[in-house]
């Protein structure tokens, strides 16, 4: 449920402190009475007519459609195949995070300084294969739970990375600064189309075809992504030149810092992460296990609940435009409670089945609001070359609490039982709100005038 996110220019610039956001609103400067955007020498092009874009979304599309399978399916394999527990079930979740606490910040160094076209390519490649030997060990009987965790932990840390170098890729693609927005709708679209469609085809596939099989199609995904990448890839500037790795972390941490409104949502969100991740945990459990869901009803929730980022990358321009980043946000943070009604839900199958579906609506409309929000913000303010870093920095704050709270969910499941664990996980979702609230209230979370007014909303052409 994703996060998407710059060494010193040759001349020096980019340790100046950033722009206020009120500067771009004076970004209309004419020069030969042609308007300049975000560089002097580089033609707008429409969105829908930018080639290299439509390949980043149309390979984005497919792993992403392939993740999600595998998102049902891993979990599925661990507990109907190999019997893990709530505590077992805690190590998984806690795997898949680990890499956001470890590497992360050596990986957004990384970023910044290669090519990230490239970078792509390899880690699509890298998961793809990966991914593959799960039904391979599945296929001769040789499948355990610590293959499961190796494969996790792995993938995770590939799929850090390409999330580092996807955010900082996307400046480089639309370098009309008018068009962020637009283009990290489209991405948000992109994640919401395979969120809708992933889980219910995984679902599906777990109950006709097997978990293994399932996951099959996840490597598959990857493998066609990759291959995508490399034929479609954009412009791959050469990074700039290389200072110490330690001045490298200052200089992203510095400029994170320094940009409140990422700041806050970023810290808003970490702390929701922290409950959420401990959610994860044990979500599949107390599903199969307690309200004895199969697969497929599994499926029919999460394609429910994968309609609420759609919405979000659907609406996020036109809302922004119309009411502004300030109250909305908030509104948003109040949505991440959305896990409250997972331990909340009793009835009949139908009736559970629509209350958690709708309870993760909300939480998907209001996650991917905030990201989207945040990743214009920080597109606008960061010099391009900090992107990465400051990515990786974001990453720590949001995900390094994940295995914490992961581990976290799996005692309180064997402690407390499931459906009080989710009850208090639920309400240690709201955490986010103070950090939103606040920084609304300090003018801290306002989009640039020129992004809202004149970013075009068409999805690029495939």
């Amino acid at each position: 449920m994703g996060g998407k996110l710059k060494e010193l220019r040759r001349s020096g610039t980019a340790r100046r402190k950033p722009l206020p956001l009120n500067h771009f609103r004076c970004q209309a400067l004419h020069q030969g009475g042609k308007t300049l955007g975000r560089s002097d020498v580089t033609a707008t092009v429409p969105l829908r007519r930018n080639r290299p874009f439509a390949f980043f979304w149309v390979a984005q599309l497919l792993s992403n459609a392939g993740t999600q399978v595998s998102e049902l399916a891993i979990p599925l394999i661990a507990v109907l195949t190999l019997s893990a527990g709530p505590t077992a079930m805690g190590v998984l979740t806690a795997l898949e995070a680990l890499p956001s606490l470890l590497l992360v910040l050596f990986l957004g160094v990384l970023v910044d300084r290669v090519r990230r076209g490239r970078m792509l390519f390899w880690c699509n490649l890298a998961q793809g294969l990966l991914i593959a030997s799960i039904p391979l060990a599945a296929a001769f009987d040789l499948l355990t739970l610590p293959q499961l965790y190796v494969v996790t932990f792995l993938v995770g840390g590939f799929a850090l990375a390409y999330g580092l170098a996807h955010n900082a890729y996307v400046p480089v693609l639309v370098t009309d600064r008018r068009q962020l927005t637009a283009a990290n709708s489209s991405i948000a679209l992109t994640d919401s189309i395979t969120a809708v469609a992933g889980p219910g085809l995984g679902g599906v596939l777990v109950q006709l075809l097997t978990a293994p099989v399932a996951v099959a199609v996840d490597s598959a995904s990857f493998l066609v992504a990759a291959v995508l990448q490399a034929l479609g890839r954009g412009p791959d500037p050469v990074p700039a030149t290389r200072t110490r790795f330690g001045l490298s972390l200052r200089e992203g941490f510095a400029a994170f810092r320094q940009q409140r409104g990422v700041f806050a949502i970023t810290a808003g969100k970490g702390t929701f992460d922290f409950f959420h991740w401990g959610t994860i945990a044990l979500y599949i459990l107390y599903a199969v296990r307690e309200l004895g869901l199969s697969a497929a009803e599994i499926g029919v929730i999460a394609v429910m609940g994968s309609v609420g980022p759609l919405l979000a990358g659907l609406i996020t321009p036109r809302v922004c435009r119309t009411f502004g980043t300030t109250w909305t946000s908030i509104v948003a943070a109040v949505l991440l409670g959305g896990n409250l009604l997972i331990p909340l839900a009793t009835g009949p199958d139908p009736t559970v089945i629509v209350t958690i579906g709708a309870g993760q609506l909300l939480l998907g409309l209001g996650v991917v609001y905030l990201i989207i929000v945040r990743s214009t913000m920080l597109q606008h303010e960061v010099a391009p070359e900090l992107l990465g870093r400051v990515g990786s920095v974001i990453r720590l704050v949001e995900w390094g609490p994940g295995p914490v709270g992961a581990l976290a969910g799996g005692l309180l499941g064997s402690t407390l039982g499931l459906r009080p664990a989710l009850l208090v996980l639920g309400i240690g979702g709201l955490s986010a709100v103070p950090w939103i609230a606040v920084a609304a209230k300090r003018g801290h979370l306002t989009l640039p005038p020129d992004d809202l007014t004149n970013a075009p909303t068409e999805q690029p052409a495939t």
